[in-house]
């Protein structure tokens, strides 16, 4: 559902009544622009302060704001009123303070939250800028050391809201489908279940087999807001907030703006556009009103934006193409920036440049082994290159990549559908024809194939015996990479239809 054909009338309805347990509430939403202009109400007892998030350029519509709200136990109803905007974060509700300086050992800063009745709410940032041991954990250059009260359960409120995650935007409009109920079962047990990382440092960071560090690898903080409000899972949603405060306090590099990959450290290997999200940072901060979350997934954008595929010949990787257009569009529903659209059309032409109508997908040098022979990676050309120019298609519709999608879309929904037990994630075409299948059963990257496809083609996969046994019990909990099959899954959209 577009957001900005939603009238504020059905909005508000939807957002219905807020529960209040008798301490602060503040929380995230978005506001069609002519309530922004008139102003919000408040329907029952107690308080409420709003401003405008800064997110969307001048004129955007629906309109993020943050709410806050104060009030006795019960139940409040938003709804268009004549109070206006509290710009400078000293209203009825709460006072908000921000200091910064620099010292010796770096900058800092200390965000205070005042409410009105007496509740303190506080976070202190210290940046390491020589790097320093800390609670017995080795902190190293360019690292902030966090810490915070008060502010984890404000924004809980979110996961109670029925309907909120589709009315939003993150999660798809749910349906009947029984299969996706139970992989939403499996991905409940599987979250509990995640291994987060101890200490101070690895709280919100989550490991993986052979000791790496994931580095919330393909974007662990999406899909942990996506099982938060899907399932209405409020410890998920407190990892969600854990994991967008951990990339943004020890996995950025500050001169590339991008995240450093996983290894077996925190800020080890070098940042690459093929390993940086910033979807599940931006979701946090839109729905917690945190401007250094939005902020921050904003300034990752431009670093993608500014930082090309370095691949060419037999280097050159799908997913330095696809992830960065996904990423982008995904920006882009929220902040339409002019320099960011140009790159990203750029992306969508790149891509589309790759487009072989005899083999029907979308080539990339990573896949010519020799001898004319293409290995397809069809979990990267299913899973993530076609929803990325999905993505791309709903901001610019254009006939013929629409059909060249389509083509490809249809070819895999085909090819998904033959053969024995699981999904074929990987296959070799000679002359046009395939061979050296590879299929998998229980694996999140194949199940992770049914998102690039149609509706359609979802709903008619998932009714075939063999493709259900493919994906249910999906990922396994003795899974050695829990973290990264639980990711590349729970971000998926048909999970949560």
């Amino acid at each position: 559902m577009e957001l900005g054909f939603v009238s504020a009338a059905t909005l508000l309805q939807v957002l219905g009544a807020v529960p209040l347990d008798g301490r602060p509430v503040r929380f995230g939403m978005p506001v069609p622009a002519a309530i922004v202009r008139r102003g919000l109400g408040l329907d029952g007892p107690g308080v409420l302060q709003w401003r405008r998030l800064p997110i969307g350029g001048a004129d955007p519509d629906p309109v993020w704001i943050e709410v806050a709200l104060l009030g006795p136990p019960g139940r409040v109803r938003l709804l268009p009123g004549d109070l206006g905007p509290c710009a400078d974060g000293r209203g009825p509700a709460f006072v908000h303070e921000r200091t910064q300086q620099v010292g010796v050992d770096g900058p800092s800063s200390l965000e205070r939250w005042r409410w009105a009745d007496g509740t303190v709410d506080e976070r202190r940032r210290e940046r390491v800028d020589l790097g320093a041991v800390i609670a017995g954990e080795r902190y190293l250059p360019g690292e902030w050391r966090c810490t915070q009260s008060g502010l984890g359960q404000r924004a809980r409120v979110v996961v109670d809201l029925p309907g909120f995650g589709e009315r939003v935007g993150l999660l798809p409009a749910r349906g009947a489908g029984a299969v996706p109920r139970r992989v939403r079962r499996q991905l409940e047990a599987a979250a509990a279940a995640l291994p987060e990382l101890p200490g101070a440092r690895g709280a919100g960071d989550y490991g993986r087999s052979g000791g790496v560090v994931t580095n919330l690898e393909f974007d662990t903080t999406l899909a942990l807001a996506k099982a938060a409000l899907g399932l209405g899972d409020a410890d998920c949603w407190q990892r969600a907030c854990r994991a967008a405060r951990h990339l943004l306090d020890h996995d950025l590099d500050e001169h590339l703006g991008l995240p450093f990959p996983h290894g077996p450290e925190h800020r080890t290997g070098e940042p690459e556009v093929g390993h940086a999200w910033l979807q599940g940072l931006l979701w946090v901060g839109l729905l917690t009103a945190d401007d250094d979350c939005i902020g921050a997934a904003r300034s990752i954008g431009r670093a993608i934006a500014a930082s090309p595929p370095r691949g060419t010949g037999s280097n050159e990787r799908l997913r330095e193409h696809a992830w960065p257009l996904l990423e982008l569009e995904a920006l882009l529903r929220h902040d339409p920036d002019p320099g960011l659209r140009r790159v990203a059309d750029a992306y969508a032409a790149s891509i589309v440049r790759r487009f072989d109508p005899v083999l029907t997908t979308f080539r990339f040098g990573e896949g010519e082994v020799g001898d004319g022979v293409y290995l397809e990676r069809a979990w990267l050309t299913c899973g993530l290159l076609l929803p990325a120019l999905t993505a791309h298609l709903q901001r610019c519709p254009d006939a013929a990549l629409a059909a060249k999608v389509a083509a490809v879309q249809a070819a895999f929904a085909d090819r998904l559908g033959r053969g024995g037990p699981g999904l074929p994630t990987h296959w070799r075409v000679a002359g046009g024809e395939p061979f050296a299948e590879h299929r998998e059963v229980g694996s999140a990257s194949a199940a992770a194939m049914l998102d690039g496809l149609t509706r359609n083609d979802q709903r008619r996969l998932l009714s075939r015996l063999l493709v259900q046994r493919a994906v249910l019990d999906t990922p396994p909990l003795d899974d050695a990479d829990l973290a990264t099959s639980f990711t590349l899954l729970a971000r998926c959209d048909w999970v949560w239809r």
